[in-house]
């Protein structure tokens, strides 16, 4: 269960908040002043995420000192800022002092626990492969292991965008959507990450737009899954953009587009990313470079593979993708031990079998997504340790009983 902290010098809202979060499964706590915030400090503070009122009265520190404070001390910290004066600079203001993002107060439910599931999902996804990240994903800005003849063309493509284009990059999950989106924003703005605009967590209109625009530039907006969006708002940024009302570029991302779309029938550049099924010169060297990764990490050594180990990785249809190839490196990595650090064509086969079905776990609600994901996975961890609930306790960090109860919560047979 998540722990989430509010700050808020208004001991009601404190209250109302505490009650939606709890009904919605999370452990909450309240304070109203820095004084207050600064006893729990002295004690041991273990909160995933903090809302913080950026105006709080009788306060030593306000609310963006408090923010800037939590980052230094809390890397992992997701921090969530607010106001009830809320504008553009409220939100530029906190999220440059270390802010994860943005609400405005009076708080709509829906809206305040979609932000608080976003990020805590993206939080759990960091800590996970934070150690990893510039390494080993297609989402690093940095690094291209794996990449074949055909992503290679797609970047070649990048080079030729300009400030005021239009983008479609559309493909499943875990393909490199996001990748190439930050690659193309990087190549136009010289290597600045700070104006790429993801639109599903920075909801802005147009005179935020503008207003942004006269703070730097050249910025790119990106509309993850551009379908949710409201049309005739996405017709509006795409204006914007074509008549150099702002220095931008827009990109429209999207799993599987309508081409009869009217926003696409204009779009000055389609990239299309092909599953990793249609792209298997890739599939091997990430699965190599993933792997040493881990086993870099655990045992501090490299691995040996057997050479027919890459027949055995092109045979398998990698509906996860890249994603996919992570977690069967990690699932291998642990079923080695250290004094036999070889690969073979059965020790792959094995885990294959067992992994996850998960290629439609991007496309489901976070809920949905998080009961799915954790189902499978237990069964999965269980299959590899052949059923032994000592083991798969002890693999997971978990007390049995706590491994036991999960179990029952989520149906699973282990009969």
């Amino acid at each position: 269960m998540s722990k989430i902290l509010i700050i808020d010098d208004e001991l009601e809202i404190c209250k109302q908040v505490s009650l939606i979060l709890s009904k919605n499964g999370y452990d909450t706590s309240y304070v109203s002043s820095y004084k207050e915030l600064s006893n729990l400090l002295d004690n041991n503070f273990d909160y995933d995420l903090v809302l913080v009122d950026l105006w709080l009265k009788n306060s030593t520190k306000q609310g963006i000192d408090i923010i800037q404070k939590l980052k230094n001390d809390f890397n992992n910290l997701i921090i969530i800022s607010f106001s009830g004066h809320a504008n553009i600079d409220n939100a530029i203001e906190s999220v440059k002092a270390g802010a994860n993002d943005f609400i405005e107060k009076p708080f709509e439910t829906k809206k305040l626990i979609h932000i608080i599931q976003k990020n805590l999902l993206e939080l759990k996804q960091r800590v996970t492969i934070n150690a990893y990240r510039n390494l080993i994903s297609f989402h690093s800005k940095i690094n291209s292991i794996g990449f074949g003849d055909y992503f290679n063309r797609l970047l070649q493509r990048t080079k030729k965008i300009t400030i005021n284009s239009s983008i479609l990059i559309h493909g499943p999950s875990g393909v490199g959507k996001n990748f190439l989106a930050n690659t193309i924003h990087m190549n136009v703005s010289a290597d600045n990450p700070d104006t790429f605009i993801n639109m599903s967590e920075n909801l802005m209109n147009e005179n935020d737009l503008l207003k942004f625009n006269s703070l730097h530039n050249y910025f790119t907006i990106y509309l993850n899954d551009y379908e949710k969006f409201n049309k005739i708002e996405l017709l509006n940024y795409l204006n914007l953009v074509k008549n150099k009302n702002i220095s931008a570029l827009i990109i429209f991302d999207s799993k599987n587009p309508d081409f009869e779309d009217p926003i696409l029938k204009n779009i000055d550049y389609n990239f299309e990313i092909k599953p990793l099924s249609k792209r298997k010169d890739e599939i091997y060297s990430l699965f190599e470079h993933y792997v040493n990764t881990f086993a870099k990490k655990k045992f501090e050594q490299s691995v040996i593979f057997d050479n027919d180990i890459s027949d055995t990785l092109n045979l398998h249809n990698w509906p996860g993708n890249v994603f996919e190839i992570m977690n069967i490196s990690e699932n291998i990595t642990n079923s080695l031990n250290k004094n036999d650090l070889r690969i073979n064509k059965e020790i792959v086969e094995k885990v294959l079998k067992s992994s996850i079905k998960n290629e439609d776990i991007y496309d489901l609600t976070y809920k949905d997504a998080k009961d799915k994901f954790e189902k499978e996975y237990l069964i999965q961890k269980l299959k590899l340790n052949n059923w032994n609930m000592t083991i798969t306790a002890k693999m997971l960090k978990l007390d049995r009983v706590s491994l036991y109860r999960k179990i029952k919560s989520l149906n699973i047979k282990i009969d």
